[in-house]
């Protein structure tokens, strides 16, 4: 019964692809908006499954933010605002190859334990719930699942008729289904219908807001909110909050397809005149694509100016090592967004094009969970976030132009030569 309910869901995905609008960016965690809803289906029964399609932006903020498609199609924008019934059978599938990288999970507070905060586990009960589910490890937890299976016996959901309801077990697929996001990209691709199902039963009386974010990188955390039957939102207030806002982008960086350029653009008096020579015209995508790789590395070369902080090697590395890959994020998403890179198949190993494609994602997903890795090193270690310093880089003295009228050679006559 799971797969065919699973098979149902991924056969509404197809009905979602079509015509979905270009997301834009949410830079602040909205107070007004209403939450989107997922494409349902009634059973025999009178239960529901419902789905959400999990994508995700790549050039939306340094990571790339999560798309989500429901009811209506696209939910408008990255990060939005999901909406869940409680007592319905939820599903966020992952299937696009943008997911790689990118397990979906569920907390109680923003980015869940990568900012130490509770996930939804067997053995952890909302905030203000009395519920006694902690006793018994049978509080809301998301089941995860591959082709259709569980990848963890818990369940505490009656409508997967199927599968045993059971009690006592913690095992809710999380162990077995995250590390499969770490395998190597053509791998991964191999491997089909990756889906979290969620069901939050209707006796259960927590009734705050909580999360869906990245379990390998940190910071890309959306609300989810109780909805009624017509979907509107049981709790107009948003809590708790969300630590930060997203990244939005100027025009500049929509421009390159990067994050945070636009302040480095040159002339810049710590950059040199250019890092690219002999670029074409700006108005072709080349010389675009040039132009932003000169902005780009001129943030490198100011990012990678530092003092040593602490008097420590660690300490340096890091510094040196973060905007160092950052710059190669931004590299690549600048070639993608070039359009000069052609793929019609991203697992077509005998074009160069697409092997050029999978390289930059892997940088792209690979390095920046390696950046936060750092960040996390200094902050353990108790160095400071940057210590940068500044180098000004003296302009080349321009050769002399001399304003006298230049002196005519009188030619020799052919006498002359031969004496």
């Amino acid at each position: 019964m799971t797969k065919q309910l699973l098979a149902t869901a991924l056969a509404a995905v197809l009905m979602l692809a079509a015509a979905a609008p270009t997301a834009v960016a949410t830079s602040t965690d909205p107070t007004t908006e209403t939450p989107c809803a997922a494409l349902c289906t009634v059973y025999e029964g009178g239960y529901e499954t419902c789905v959400f399609e999990v994508s995700r932006d790549n050039y939306e903020g340094a990571l790339g933010y999560y798309t989500f498609s429901g009811r209506d199609g696209d939910c408008g924008g990255t990060n939005p605002v999901l909406g869940v019934e409680k007592g319905k059978t939820y599903y966020f599938i992952q299937e696009g190859i943008e997911n790689w990288y990118h397990p979906i999970g569920f907390a109680y507070a923003a980015d869940g334990a990568l900012l130490d905060n509770d996930e939804l586990e067997p053995g952890i009960a909302g905030p203000g719930s009395t519920s006694s589910c902690e006793d018994n490890l049978t509080c809301p937890a998301p089941q995860y699942m591959l082709e259709g299976d569980l990848l963890g016996p818990f369940n505490i959901n009656p409508n997967l008729i199927a599968v045993p309801l059971t009690v006592d077990v913690d095992d809710f697929g999380l162990d077995a289904y995250e590390p499969q996001f770490f395998f190597p990209y053509y791998a991964w691709a191999d491997l089909e219908s990756f889906a979290v199902s969620l069901y939050y039963p209707e006796d259960n009386d927590f009734d705050q807001d909580f999360f869906y974010f990245c379990h390998i990188h940190q910071g890309m955390t959306g609300r989810i909110k109780f909805v009624d039957a017509d979907g509107k939102s049981l709790n107009a207030v948003n809590e708790p909050d969300i630590p930060y806002e997203y990244q939005s982008k100027d025009e500049y960086d929509m421009s390159c397809g990067t994050t945070g350029l636009d302040p480095f653009q040159l002339p810049n008096e710590q950059c040199p005149s250019t890092f690219v020579c002999n670029a074409p015209s700006e108005f072709t995508p080349v010389g675009k694509f040039a132009n932003c790789i000169d902005t780009m590395n001129c943030k490198m070369l100011i990012g990678m100016t530092t003092n040593v902080n602490a008097n420590s090697a660690v300490a340096l590395f890091n510094h040196q090592m973060i905007p160092h890959h950052a710059n190669a994020v931004n590299m690549c998403k600048a070639l993608l967004k070039s359009g000069e890179v052609p793929c019609d198949d991203l697992l077509d190993e005998d074009d160069a094009n697409c092997v050029l494609v999978v390289l930059c994602n892997e940088i792209i997903n690979v390095q920046n969970a390696q950046i936060q890795t750092m960040q996390g090193i200094l902050d353990a270690e108790g160095y400071d976030e940057k210590d940068d310093c500044t180098v000004i880089v003296d302009p080349p003295t321009p050769a002399p132009v001399s304003t006298a009228a230049p002196t005519r050679r009188t030619p020799k006559s052919k006498a002359a030569k031969r004496g």
